[in-house]
C-alpha cells in the first residue's frame, strides 16, 4: 500500500519520512526489507516537489488531517553518515556512551553502491525540502525519532527547524501538539494547575536556538528533581580537560 491509500482508508497518522517518499514509487511492492531505505536512498533526489503528483498529496492530507511524525533524524543518520564516521546528531554525545554503543554508531550509516555516494545525502536534502514543504502547507506534525531513545530527540527537534519550521512551534509540536494527538493533554503537554509536572529546564533560549535545548540544567520527572553533574558523578563520568560540552556545562551552573 501506499501512504496515500492509507490515508483514504482512515489512517489518521503517517510515521517516517521515507513512507512519504514511496507514496511516489508505487513500483515499490515489498517495504518489509531494507528496499524501503536503499531505494529512496537512491531515488528519493529525483522527486519533483513541484510535480502534480506531490502537491495531490498534499492536498489529501490536508482534506483528511493528517499528522506526520518524520523521524528525520534516523534517515539523516542512514544516507548522510560515511560508514566508520559517527552520525552528525550524536557527535556531541557519543564520548558519554558506553564502547559498544559507539562502535554501533559507526555503523548507523547505509553504503550506497559505487559511484552513487552523494545520491544518498541529496535524497536527504530533498526529504528535508518535502517536510518544509508540508509544515508550510499547514499539515500538523509531531517529533518522534525511532532511534536512540532520548538523545535522538534533540537531533530531531534540530532537523524540524533545518527542514524550515520555527523553533518555537518545533517546542511546541513535540510537547503540547503531541500531547493532544495522543488526546492527553488533559494531563500533559503544557505547565499548568492540575497537569503532571514534568518538565526539563534548560540553560538558554530553544526557541531562538534550538540546539540550546541540549543545555540540560534540572529535570523534573514524577516529582523528582534530577541534575546532570549529579549523575554525572552517579555514574563516574568525568571529562576529559580538553571537554567544553555538558559536562563543564553542568559543573558552572549547578
Amino acid at each position: 500500500m501506499t501512504a496515500a491509500q492509507c490515508v483514504e482508508l482512515g489512517y489518521d497518522e503517517i510515521q517516517h519520512v521515507n513512507f512519504l517518499m514511496l507514496n511516489f514509487m508505487p513500483d515499490v511492492k515489498d517495504t518489509n526489507t531494507s528496499t524501503r531505505l536503499t531505494v529512496v536512498g537512491k531515488r528519493g533526489a529525483d522527486l519533483d516537489l513541484n510535480s502534480p503528483q506531490v502537491q495531490s498529496f498534499i492536498k489529501l492530507l490536508q482534506d483528511h488531517h493528517t499528522v506526520l511524525d518524520p523521524t528525520l533524524s534516523i534517515f539523516e543518520d542512514m544516507l548522510t553518515t560515511p560508514p566508520g564516521k559517527l552520525p552528525r546528531g550524536d557527535e556531541a554525545i557519543a564520548e558519554r556512551l558506553p564502547p559498544q554503543v559507539r562502535r554501533a554508531l559507526l555503523s548507523s550509516g547505509l553504503t550506497p553502491p559505487a559511484g552513487t555516494e552523494e545520491r544518498y545525502p541529496q535524497s536527504f536534502t530533498r526529504m528535508m525540502e518535502l517536510i518544509g514543504m508540508m509544515y508550510r502547507a499547514g499539515i500538523p506534525m509531531e517529533a518522534g525519532t525511532d532511534s536512540m531513545a532520548g538523545f535522538a530527540l534533540l537531533r530531531e527537534l534540530e532537523l524540524h527547524v533545518q527542514a524550515g519550521i520555527p523553533a518555537g512551534r518545533v517546542l511546541q509540536d513535540a510537547t503540547l501538539n503531541a500531547a493532544r494527538i495522543m488526546r492527553m493533554d488533559h494531563d500533559l503537554g503544557s505547565i499548568a494547575p492540575g497537569k503532571l509536572a514534568d518538565l526539563t529546564l534548560v540553560k538558554g533560549d530553544p526557541t531562538k536556538n534550538i540546539s540550546e535545548i541540549r543545555k540540560t540544567a534540572v529535570v523534573v520527572k514524577d516529582g523528582i528533581v534530577y541534575k546532570p553533574r549529579e549523575l554525572y558523578d552517579a555514574i563516574g563520568w568525568r571529562r576529559k580537560p580538553e571537554y567544553t560540552g555538558f559536562a563543564e556545562f553542568s559543573r558552572g551552573y549547578l
